[in-house]
Protein backbone atom coordinates (compact mmCIF):
# COMPACT_ATOMS: atom_id res chain seq x y z
CA UNK A 1 0.00 0.00 0.00
CA UNK A 2 2.59 2.35 0.74
CA UNK A 3 4.54 1.21 -2.20
CA UNK A 4 1.48 2.08 -4.47
CA UNK A 5 1.23 6.01 -2.55
CA UNK A 6 4.33 6.72 -2.96
CA UNK A 7 4.61 5.86 -6.72
CA UNK A 8 1.06 7.86 -7.19
CA UNK A 9 3.25 11.15 -4.66
CA UNK A 10 6.30 10.81 -7.55
CA UNK A 11 3.55 10.79 -10.81
CA UNK A 12 2.02 13.25 -9.43
CA UNK A 13 5.10 15.32 -8.83
CA UNK A 14 6.73 14.39 -11.78
CA UNK A 15 3.20 15.60 -14.19
CA UNK A 16 3.19 19.12 -12.38
CA UNK A 17 6.73 19.95 -12.94
CA UNK A 18 6.70 18.92 -16.54
CA UNK A 19 3.31 21.63 -16.91
CA UNK A 20 5.19 24.07 -15.12
CA UNK A 21 7.77 23.04 -18.00
CA UNK A 22 6.03 23.42 -20.54
CA UNK A 23 4.27 26.67 -19.50
CA UNK A 24 7.24 28.50 -18.75
CA UNK A 25 8.80 27.75 -22.76
CA UNK A 26 5.22 28.47 -23.90
CA UNK A 27 4.97 31.41 -22.47
CA UNK A 28 9.04 32.67 -23.09
CA UNK A 29 8.31 33.38 -26.92
CA UNK A 30 10.48 36.10 -28.54
CA UNK A 31 8.47 39.37 -29.33
CA UNK A 32 10.27 39.97 -32.42
CA UNK A 33 9.46 37.18 -34.30
CA UNK A 34 5.89 37.64 -33.65
CA UNK A 35 6.52 41.52 -34.96
CA UNK A 36 8.50 40.10 -38.27
CA UNK A 37 5.23 37.86 -38.50
CA UNK A 38 3.03 40.95 -38.64
CA UNK A 39 5.23 42.80 -41.04
CA UNK A 40 5.14 40.21 -43.54
CA UNK A 41 1.02 39.37 -42.78
CA UNK A 42 0.94 43.19 -43.53
CA UNK A 43 3.56 43.62 -46.62
CA UNK A 44 1.66 41.02 -48.12
CA UNK A 45 -1.15 42.84 -48.04
CA UNK A 46 -3.93 39.89 -48.79
CA UNK A 47 -4.12 35.71 -47.98
CA UNK A 48 -1.82 34.24 -49.99
CA UNK A 49 0.61 36.75 -49.72
CA UNK A 50 1.65 38.74 -53.39
CA UNK A 51 2.08 35.64 -55.04
CA UNK A 52 0.23 34.70 -58.32
CA UNK A 53 -1.29 31.66 -57.94
CA UNK A 54 -3.28 29.28 -60.52
CA UNK A 55 -7.02 30.30 -59.95
CA UNK A 56 -9.29 28.89 -63.66
CA UNK A 57 -12.64 28.70 -62.61
CA UNK A 58 -12.87 26.02 -65.37
CA UNK A 59 -10.34 23.79 -63.63
CA UNK A 60 -10.85 24.50 -60.11
CA UNK A 61 -14.76 23.53 -60.20
CA UNK A 62 -14.42 21.30 -57.00
CA UNK A 63 -16.14 23.21 -54.66
CA UNK A 64 -17.56 27.08 -55.18
CA UNK A 65 -14.23 28.85 -55.26
CA UNK A 66 -15.41 32.55 -55.56
CA UNK A 67 -16.40 31.85 -51.58
CA UNK A 68 -12.69 31.44 -50.86
CA UNK A 69 -10.72 34.30 -48.98
CA UNK A 70 -8.63 36.61 -51.18
CA UNK A 71 -5.42 35.22 -53.02
CA UNK A 72 -6.76 31.64 -51.58
CA UNK A 73 -3.98 29.03 -51.19
CA UNK A 74 -3.87 25.12 -52.22
CA UNK A 75 -4.83 24.61 -48.52
CA UNK A 76 -7.76 26.75 -48.93
CA UNK A 77 -9.24 25.20 -51.78
CA UNK A 78 -8.63 21.44 -50.62
CA UNK A 79 -9.98 22.08 -47.23
CA UNK A 80 -13.30 23.32 -49.18
CA UNK A 81 -13.41 20.81 -50.89
CA UNK A 82 -12.86 18.04 -47.61
CA UNK A 83 -15.83 20.20 -46.18
CA UNK A 84 -18.05 18.81 -49.26
CA UNK A 85 -16.65 16.69 -50.75
CA UNK A 86 -16.39 13.14 -51.07
CA UNK A 87 -13.24 11.18 -50.71
CA UNK A 88 -12.49 10.75 -54.84
CA UNK A 89 -13.12 14.63 -54.71
CA UNK A 90 -10.71 15.40 -51.92
CA UNK A 91 -8.18 13.46 -53.46
CA UNK A 92 -8.76 14.99 -56.94
CA UNK A 93 -8.43 18.66 -55.39
CA UNK A 94 -5.36 17.34 -53.43
CA UNK A 95 -3.51 16.66 -56.74
CA UNK A 96 -4.82 19.57 -58.71
CA UNK A 97 -2.95 22.58 -59.43
CA UNK A 98 -5.55 24.73 -57.83
CA UNK A 99 -4.39 27.44 -55.32
CA UNK A 100 -0.92 26.71 -56.44
CA UNK A 101 1.76 29.84 -57.23
CA UNK A 102 2.35 29.98 -61.00
CA UNK A 103 5.72 29.13 -61.18
CA UNK A 104 4.55 25.00 -59.35
CA UNK A 105 1.79 24.86 -61.78
CA UNK A 106 2.26 21.85 -63.75
CA UNK A 107 5.45 20.33 -62.48
CA UNK A 108 4.29 17.56 -61.39
CA UNK A 109 6.44 17.76 -58.66
CA UNK A 110 9.63 17.28 -60.34
CA UNK A 111 12.65 19.50 -60.32
CA UNK A 112 12.86 22.41 -61.65
CA UNK A 113 13.27 23.35 -65.75
CA UNK A 114 16.95 24.93 -64.55
CA UNK A 115 17.56 22.03 -62.66
CA UNK A 116 16.53 19.46 -65.70
CA UNK A 117 18.68 21.45 -68.11
CA UNK A 118 21.83 21.79 -65.66
CA UNK A 119 21.30 17.69 -65.73
CA UNK A 120 21.21 17.23 -69.19
CA UNK A 121 24.47 18.95 -70.01
CA UNK A 122 25.93 16.97 -66.97
CA UNK A 123 26.48 19.74 -64.59
CA UNK A 124 25.38 18.90 -61.17
CA UNK A 125 26.80 20.90 -58.77
CA UNK A 126 28.48 24.76 -58.54
CA UNK A 127 32.17 23.22 -59.98
CA UNK A 128 30.34 22.43 -63.31
CA UNK A 129 31.52 18.55 -63.37
CA UNK A 130 29.69 16.13 -63.80
CA UNK A 131 28.46 13.73 -60.73
CA UNK A 132 30.70 11.02 -62.29
CA UNK A 133 34.24 13.28 -62.73
CA UNK A 134 33.16 14.90 -59.11
CA UNK A 135 33.19 11.87 -57.35
CA UNK A 136 35.52 9.34 -58.96
CA UNK A 137 33.25 6.30 -59.11
CA UNK A 138 32.24 4.82 -62.92
CA UNK A 139 28.83 4.14 -63.92
CA UNK A 140 28.96 0.05 -63.46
Amino acid sequence: MKRGVLTFVVMFVLALSGIATAGVLAGGHDDKADDKAEGNEQDAGVHGGPIERFHMAGSCDLTAVSSLPGNWTHGDYVSAVAANGSSTQIREAAHSDCGKPMVAVGHGGGPPEHALEHMAAGKTHTGGEAEDEASGTSGS
